[in-house]
């Protein structure tokens, strides 16, 4: 039953043949990664065994190299991501072997570098910034809207929907709950990953909508209330109210300080602000953090100041272990288990963990480095000119604070890697794309199933 996951390859492969990478990654690639959850896996005796989105992306990726490598013009992002996916790959396989370590290794080459890559070269080889930002929005507006009925009910219809065909897989992954309030998860499995995934989106969503690249109305739906970007809009900001996720909270409102310095008059003077108010906001939030957790003896904690203490004891009893093997790590599943502290909730504590320090660097430099990137060229170019580079600016510093909270899996790896390969391609491509300042980008021919929503 699990082998239906192949059906997604086959389908990305005669599209990739017959009408383009690109084509295939807006038909086939996004909505197997933006709603299928990432739990699943074809189960395949002496091979890999691979997620819907992974199968989708190797023979986009063949096909990309195949006909877009000759206009690859290599940075210095792309040699911290080869190294970073390498380094990775490789520790495990150290401190596992190869039978143990072959499925990361597998996810390093098609959920790390599979999406940079096609990412880097298909999107401005093929003029789909547009394009690309609409589709990556409508599919998690749709995931948005159904989560109002996980919301409702309280669990998760797109586990539901696929566990029948997967027995045994996805069952770790249940409804939790915040303040009596169902959190929503949809295909993301968690829901401090949708809440990272919804902030993407909204991101992406706001830059679309100041440049006009939606329609007035929703086609299908003309009488509905407001315009469709501002529907959209409101949307993505419930869908990530609904996940009840601090930290991907706190990351969006970072990333809407940095997103507010590219729509400024002035842009150096209102980059310098927000700098300093960012940094205040981090010195007070540091120092309420430590007044928070001085908690005297007898006391009786609330579930925050329980979480928030667990937290604080598991870094200092963590990072100890980790220094210990501060270059390759200890492995995926081999790191030493501190007792009753089996979870880790920073994602930087627990890549140092299994892959090593460099690791952790390598990944912090990939997204500050591009934030950097972008926030540079958003300062050198015109106002008017509506660049998605503070858009990806905010999107690296949201998941860069995010992660702080939780793991880097699921969707949000290959979603990661796949918008550096984009602002990457963007930055090295100069900035050209078609629809830049049109309503719609060269609009792909819409399948059936789009109308009902748009």
């Amino acid at each position: 039953m699990s082998l239906v996951i192949y059906i997604a390859m086959l389908a990305a492969a005669i599209i990739a043949v017959r009408q383009g990478p690109g084509r295939a990654l807006l038909m086939v690639y996004l909505p197997v990664l933006l709603c299928i959850p990432e739990s699943f896996r074809a189960i395949t005796p002496g091979l890999p065994d691979p997620t819907f989105s992974q199968a989708a992306i190797l023979p986009i990726l063949f096909v990309t190299l195949q006909r877009c490598l000759k206009t690859w013009r290599p940075t210095l992002m792309d040699a911290v991501m080869l190294t970073f996916a390498a380094w990775v790959g490789y520790s495990d396989y150290a401190a596992r072997g190869y039978d143990d370590a072959q499925n990361l290794m597998f996810a390093m080459i098609f959920s790390v570098m599979a999406p940079y890559i096609v990412a880097r070269l298909v999107i401005p080889t093929e003029k789909l910034d547009v394009a690309v930002a609409r589709r990556f929005v409508i599919l998690v507006f749709a995931v948005a809207v159904i989560g109002l009925w996980e919301a409702k009910m309280g669990y998760n219809p797109f586990h539901l929907m696929w566990r029948p065909f997967f027995p045994g897989q996805g069952e770790g992954w249940v409804t939790t709950f915040r303040y009596g309030i169902v959190r929503v998860a949809g295909p993301y499995s968690h829901a401090i990953l949708a809440g990272i995934v919804m902030v993407v989106a909204y991101r992406l969503q706001r830059w679309l909508q100041w440049g006009g690249h939606w329609e007035p109305k929703f086609r299908r739906l003309p009488a509905l209330p407001g315009s469709k970007a501002g529907v959209i809009t409101a949307m993505l900001f419930l869908a990530a109210l609904m996940t009840v996720a601090r930290g991907p909270w706190v990351g969006a409102v970072v990333a809407a300080a940095v997103v507010a310095v590219g729509r400024a008059k002035d842009r150096r003077k209102a980059l310098a602000i927000a700098g300093v108010v960012l940094a205040l906001g981090a010195a007070a939030g540091a120092v309420g953090l430590a007044n928070y957790l001085d908690i005297k003896p007898g006391t009786v904690m609330t579930m925050s100041e329980e979480s928030a203490m667990y937290r604080k004891v598991l870094f200092e009893k963590y990072f100890s272990i980790a220094v210990d093997h501060a270059w390759f790590g200890w492995g995926l599943t081999t790191w030493p288990k501190v007792p009753g502290m089996e979870s880790i909730d920073n994602y930087y504590l627990l890549l140092s963990l299994m892959h090593g320090l460099p690791a952790t660097l390598m990944l912090v430099f990939l997204m500050l480095g591009s934030a950097v990137q972008c926030v540079r060229r958003g300062l050198a170019e015109p106002r008017e000119n509506n660049s998605p580079v503070f858009a990806f600016a905010g999107i690296f510093i949201a998941i860069f604070v995010s992660l702080g909270t939780v793991y880097l899996g699921e969707q949000v790896l290959p979603i990661l890697f796949f918008t550096l390969g984009w602002a990457q391609g963007w930055l090295k491509s100069g900035g050209s794309t078609a629809g830049a300042g049109a309503p719609s980008a060269p609009a792909p021919r819409r399948p059936p199933f789009r109308g009902v929503i748009e």
